[in-house]
């Protein structure tokens, strides 16, 4: 019998060694029953995971005593500074005081020799001066700890993914965090899979109330983890933006030009990832509200069309006699209200209210590109606007030649984002909408019209093309249709 992976599976065996060391520890608790340290410990792991998954940084000795203190009612120590002597014994097994690593030593019967493991199950964060604390956060194999304890559903998994791509890009890890992203994305196909297997389930199974219920429920479960998997896309996009800055800055050396070309791929990948992720946010949002609306008004028509009135109603009101009382509020919903139409002219007298019959409509409308071009007041603005804008949108794109509006405006709105909340974005892509095909040649594009800005901003750009698609777009107070955009650079790519 081969003894392969021997250090691989000693290591996953010896992961829960600081849960077994704090077995041994017994504390006297104030009913004089003794507590195990291993219950502790455990909670103390799952303190910093909910603490990791609300995104909250703060969390050290006190706050940690603090729960341990809720958690048990108070009935562990009469004290509050005992919740903090045994929060800080807690810590420093999981964290040695040293700020060396956990080793765990074993005899590898597959090498023949002594062997050795590592572990860092929590990591110093920032610190408080001025409150003289220090907090912490988890670190990879405390991760790895908590999801050794409870087998996570899929729907999960994408959360669980975000935590290791975070481990990932703090060691600099990258080809890694390129397979992680890859794993994300396998996982937001999951989800979509799934959001539609929902769509359709509520189509066909809402059959009472207690079912439309059911579903709500499990829809406002997606809609909640979706935006708080959101969240977490928002910060590790910062985190990819802030390396690769601090990487540009050091590309003469070799080793940083080959991290440098790692994390430009991290960035794109992840962008992906995040679009796609952003459709489901909103898909969730349409779950909740349309297909749930439509399927209990389906619900209403349903129990209306199997309403039976004659064996309802007509049957039992003259099958068994009934009082006259218990008739008449038998037969009173389906009974149309007493409709009595008078004029007392006395209303005459009446204060009365004038208007104008004929009102001026103010319709706001956007700007012909005629005028756009015939008018000499902000039009130098007009032009440095656009070329800002198709100088972002050829940024984001990179070398690719097509994208839609869905997508370019996230990504927008985290580097501009008060050129989303401007009016004349908008504008812009309903010209260039109307236009079809802007070229940017001399011949085509005057010093005078609005787009010269662009053609001497974007040089390399031949020819913007935008075309409308399906599915509307609603970003700050504007509401506008999706819309594909494609461009030529001069490369012909």
């Amino acid at each position: 019998m081969k003894l392969e992976n021997f250090h691989e599976r000693m290591q996953r065996v010896l992961l829960m060694a600081p849960l077994y060391r704090l077995e041994r520890r017994r504390f006297q608790a104030v009913d004089g029953a003794e507590i195990s340290g291993m219950e502790l410990g455990l909670m103390t792991l799952l303190f910093f995971f909910e603490h990791m998954l609300d995104g909250r940084k703060k969390s050290g000795i006190r706050s940690l005593a603090l729960f341990l203190q809720e958690q048990s009612n108070g009935q562990l120590f009469a004290e509050t500074e005992e919740y903090e002597k045994i929060s800080r014994e807690i810590v420093s097994v999981f964290r040695p005081a040293t700020g060396r690593r956990n080793e765990e030593e074993f005899y590898n019967w597959e090498t023949h020799r002594a062997d050795r493991v590592q572990y860092s199950y929590l990591k110093a964060d920032k610190a408080d001066m001025e409150a003289n604390e220090q907090y912490y956060v988890l670190d990879e194999q405390g991760l790895e700890l908590i999801f050794a304890t409870k087998e996570y559903f899929n729907e999960f998994q994408l959360s669980i993914n975000q935590l290791i791509l975070r481990k990932q890009l703090e060691k600099g890890q990258f080809v890694l965090a390129l397979r992680q992203i890859e794993e994300m994305r396998l996982d937001v196909e999951t989800i979509h899979d799934r959001m539609l297997r929902i769509r359709q389930e509520i189509h066909r199974n809402i059959v009472s109330e207690d079912t439309l219920k059911r579903y709500r429920k499990i829809v406002a479960d997606i809609n909640l983890r979706l935006k708080g998997e959101e969240k977490e896309f928002l910060e590790l996009k910062a985190f990819v933006y802030e390396t690769r800055d601090r990487i540009r800055d050091n590309v003469d050396k070799d080793p940083e030009r080959r991290a440098y070309a790692n994390i430009l791929e991290v960035e794109r990948r992840l962008d992906r990832v995040h679009g796609a992720h952003r459709k489901l946010l909103q898909e969730g949002i349409e779950l909740g509200t349309s297909a749930l609306s439509a399927a209990e008004e389906a619900l209403y028509f349903s129990g209306i069309d199997s309403f039976n009135f004659e064996q309802e109603i007509t049957s039992r009101l003259f099958a068994s006699p009934l009082p006259i009382t218990a008739s008449r509020r038998l037969v009173e919903p389906f009974l149309s209200l007493e409709l009595c139409q008078t004029w007392s002219p006395l209303s005459v007298f009446q204060p009365q209210r004038l208007e104008r019959l004929e009102r001026e409509s103010t319709q706001e409308s956007f700007p012909d590109m005629e005028d756009l071009e015939a008018s000499g007041e902000k039009l130098q603005n007009l032009r440095e606007h656009y070329a800002k804008i198709i100088r972002y949108l050829l940024d984001f794109m990179a070398k690719e030649t097509e994208t839609t509006l869905a997508d370019f405006l996230p990504a927008l709105e985290e580097k501009a984002p008060e050129i989303c909340s401007n009016r004349q974005f908008y504008v812009l892509w309903l010209l260039l909408h109307r236009r079809g095909e802007l070229r940017l040649d001399a011949e085509t594009i005057g010093e005078k019209s609005v787009y010269s800005g662009i053609r001497q901003a974007v040089p390399e750009l031949q020819s913007l093309r935008v075309v409308e698609i399906s599915g509307e777009l609603e970003w700050q107070d504007f509401r506008i249709s999706n819309m594909r955009i494609e461009v030529t650079l001069q490369d012909g790519v």
